[in-house]
């Protein structure tokens, strides 16, 4: 049983449209719906991770991606802990917008680390972002680590979530 209780307030920033609440009610309920209503607003979720002699409580802020809620995730990203930056793979405009969306994460939370996460793997066919070129994006803006993902198979979500809560942990406790 873990020894103390950690709880990290963590936000995902990307366009409308990449995934940002599928990602989550994979990771929190293990399923998957082909049709969401884009994020009016925000939700929040929480799940608690074990690593080592503690436990993570990771409260997820899921914050909608329009620019139209620019001052809510604005108000919801202070003080945040850990983040994800989600583009769609199938979408190079929702990769080209991780600058601007990094920049408000910055302005908003300050150097907290972070995972870049390219959702949508399942649709390989589709594939517009080179994995490569966005591996060697998340190294050079300072990404604790990249991930493609698809909530829509599972593949990926998991370790994503838990990879974050770790590398999250060890920043804060070296």
């Amino acid at each position: 049983m873990a020894e103390k209780l950690l709880r990290y307030k963590m936000i995902l920033f990307g366009d409308a449209g990449v995934g940002k609440t599928s990602l989550v009610e994979r990771f929190i309920n293990d399923k998957f719906e082909d049709t969401y209503i884009s994020t009016i607003g925000y939700n929040v979720y929480e799940k608690h991770i074990a690593y080592a002699d503690v436990e993570i409580s990771l409260m997820i802020f899921d914050i909608g991606g329009q620019e139209r809620f620019r001052d809510l995730r604005k108000k919801y990203a202070e003080g945040a802990a850990t983040a994800f930056l989600v583009y769609d793979i199938t979408n190079i405009d929702s990769f080209n917008n991780l600058t601007q969306w990094l920049n408000d994460l910055q302005e908003f939370s300050g150097n907290i680390p972070f995972i870049i996460i390219g959702n949508k793997a399942d649709l390989e066919d589709q594939h517009e972002v080179d994995k490569d070129a966005a591996k060697n994006y998340s190294s050079s803006v300072g990404a604790v680590d990249f991930f493609e993902t698809s909530a829509k198979t599972g593949d990926g979500v998991e370790d994503a979530f838990v990879q974050l809560a770790i590398k999250t942990y060890k920043v804060y406790y070296p």
